[in-house]
């Protein structure tokens, strides 16, 4: 096979996108067969985390540690510290939630983490790399959110992304069926309450167009964002994630082959 049609293909296979948004498949593995607790109807238990987080958003002004978190089967995650908690909203609203099925678990299985690695450094070029890759995933999942009479409830999931100092977050949303939802992050620290603010999310309350809208990410319905209180030391320049790796060397082989090469090269 000749060196131009190989890199072709590598491209081709590169800029596959999800034309048709996410299935219940493309959320990161959840269930108790994965190790998830699982409840319906009710939030679950609140859980420890070892190591803590630090640098955490909006936790006090050096970033306060965080050593637990609670999903919640009315559509968020609550991360936590003694009495300070910060309230991260993916889909918030107050109808009918008996056949809410919460999931949520802490992983550190390392094809899960590279697959969250690659994903940030998509959106964040030299946020992780080998030398300083995630320790640990917090997933939570929400499925059949608010199912009941004529809504067929919706789906959707959180992942935290952390080595500790710089933290991630990465929203899937499979499909929307309600209209307005409460959105973004608010927080109670030092008995200081902040509201949701639905500007942190790029479509704000309105989430029903959530799963088809093409965010920050190559995928319909996925959003990447910091959850840093202050922006951490990165990779340096010489650190690339395999995606976008693959795609230079591509750009790379075409260029000194003296062939046409398509124009995301020139990015």
């Amino acid at each position: 096979m000749g060196s131009g049609l190989l890199t072709l293909i590598i491209l081709v296979i590169l800029s596959t996108c999800y034309t048709n948004g996410l299935t219940l498949n493309d959320l990161y593995p959840y269930g108790t067969q994965h190790g998830d607790t699982m409840r319906t109807g009710s939030s679950l238990p609140g859980v420890s985390i070892q190591p803590p987080i630090n640098n955490f958003v909006r936790l006090s002004p050096a970033g306060l540690t965080v050593t637990g978190y609670r999903v919640r089967h009315v559509g968020f995650l609550a991360i936590q510290n003694d009495d300070d908690e910060i309230f991260l909203h993916l889909l918030q609203s107050s109808v009918d939630f008996s056949n809410t099925e919460v999931y949520g678990r802490t992983t550190a299985d390392p094809g899960l983490i590279n697959r969250a690695m690659d994903q940030i450094n998509e959106a964040f070029p030299n946020t992780f790399c080998s030398t300083s890759p995630p320790t640990q995933l917090i997933i939570a999942t929400w499925i059949d959110f608010q199912k009941a009479g004529t809504n067929p409830g919706s789906n959707f999931q959180l992942v935290i992304v952390t080595n500790e100092s710089i933290t991630f977050g990465i929203a899937l949303y499979v499909n929307v069926s309600i209209t307005t939802a409460t959105t973004g992050l608010d927080s109670n620290i030092n008995s200081n309450n902040i509201p949701p603010d639905p500007s942190f999310f790029p479509f704000g309350t309105d989430v029903m167009d959530a799963p088809a809208m093409m965010l920050n990410s190559n995928i319909p319905g996925t959003y990447i964002f910091s959850l840093n209180h202050i922006l951490p030391d990165t990779c340096s320049s010489v650190c690339f994630s395999c995606k976008a790796r693959l795609a230079q060397l591509a750009c790379e082989a075409l260029k000194i082959n003296g062939e046409d090469v398509p124009a995301s090269c020139n990015n």
